[in-house]
């Protein structure tokens, strides 16, 4: 699906992982998972994907998962317990459940419906693990060649108490929809997703962080007018919140502090206190468990790569160190989400 959301493209790997090496550079795609010389040990789990096949990475050790699925979105519940990921098929994809192995697999949202072929991704479990946020084009209207109408994304919630999904953020028509959504911890009823819209003069895609109380579905933006903020990572404990902002042909990770609630439109707007922790070429944060890092994709040598960012925040938001390889030349899917947990 071309969709105007797209602020920036990002480069994504289209063959299977075959398996995983520690070697040294590769001027290409190798087709495998690499491991730099020096290892990076990694704490708890973490979850990535490579040629849409997921990998966990735990201490200096990467387990593969789901052998012959395709998969994108890996998401993981606060007791480290269960997985959801979004399983691709031919023009359609659903959200699935499992345990942190991949088996016990459940499925919650249909491929298909009344209005044909439907797409879902990039699932986010509360706190409680007994919701599940996601992306979906469910509810759109019956297209074809000759009578196009939008099939962008919108926000819906699956309820594991009845089984069923409702929609909670309808997406701006003709824009490919909202993303990134994701529960604050520590707040049952909060949830912040990125608003793609167009805006200016000539229009331009614009992306904006937006925090929603899903009690009453006020929603706040956290970014100016014309911004081109999305991907956001909140941390364990809620405080503080992990985005990409895209500028000058760079895509820089900043971290800014949140507030308890938003009852309006905040000014200045958050994302203007955000500390720039990483420059580059960066997609996919996600902090650690502890809080005191944070992993994410970034470009090095024409490879998309894992790196683990040591961070503080404690006093003034900073890199507490240069961020660390996890792999080295294992064009990793920049487009996939991360997931973390102890």
């Amino acid at each position: 699906m071309k969709r105007a959301r797209r602020v920036i493209t990002l480069a994504a790997v289209a063959l299977f992982v075959t398996g995983c090496t520690s070697n040294g550079a590769a001027p290409h795609d190798p087709g495998k998972v690499v491991l730099p010389g020096k290892q990076v040990a990694v704490a708890g789990k973490l979850y990535a994907t490579k040629g849409r096949s997921l990998y966990r990475f735990s201490g200096t050790h990467v387990t593969p998962l789901l052998a012959g699925m395709k998969v994108k979105d890996p998401a993981v519940s606060a007791d480290g317990a269960r997985l959801a990921f979004a399983q691709l098929q031919e023009q359609r994809s659903s959200i699935v459940l499992s345990d942190r192995d991949g088996k016990s697999r459940q499925t919650i949202t249909p491929v298909s419906g009344p209005e044909g072929a439907l797409w879902a991704f990039a699932p986010s479990f509360s706190a409680d693990a007994q919701q599940v946020v996601y992306l979906t084009d469910r509810g759109k209207q019956a297209s074809s060649p000759r009578d196009l109408k939008p099939n962008d994304l919108g926000v819906w919630v699956y309820e594991a108490a009845t089984g069923q999904s409702h929609r909670m953020v309808a997406p701006v028509g003709y824009t490919g929809g909202d993303s990134d959504p994701t529960f604050r911890p520590g707040a049952g009823d909060q949830l912040i997703y990125t608003t793609y819209l167009y805006g200016g003069v000539p229009l331009q895609p614009v992306a904006r962080l937006t925090w929603m109380s899903t009690r009453t579905e006020a929603n706040v933006y956290l970014s100016p007018e014309l911004a081109r903020d999305f991907q956001p990572a909140v941390s364990p404990d809620g405080r503080f919140l992990a985005f990409i902002h895209a500028d000058s042909g760079r895509d820089d990770l900043y971290v800014m502090p949140l507030g308890a609630s938003f009852s309006g439109v905040p000014r200045p707007y958050p994302t203007e206190a955000g500390v720039r922790v990483q420059s580059g070429m960066v997609s996919q944060p996600v902090w650690s468990p502890d809080g005191r890092a944070i992993a994410f994709l970034m470009l090095a040598r024409g490879s998309f790569d894992l790196f683990v960012l040591p961070v503080t925040t404690t006093g003034t938001v900073r890199a507490r160190s240069v961020a660390q390889p996890v792999t080295h030349g294992s064009f990793l899917d920049a487009d996939s989400r991360l997931a973390w947990s102890a």
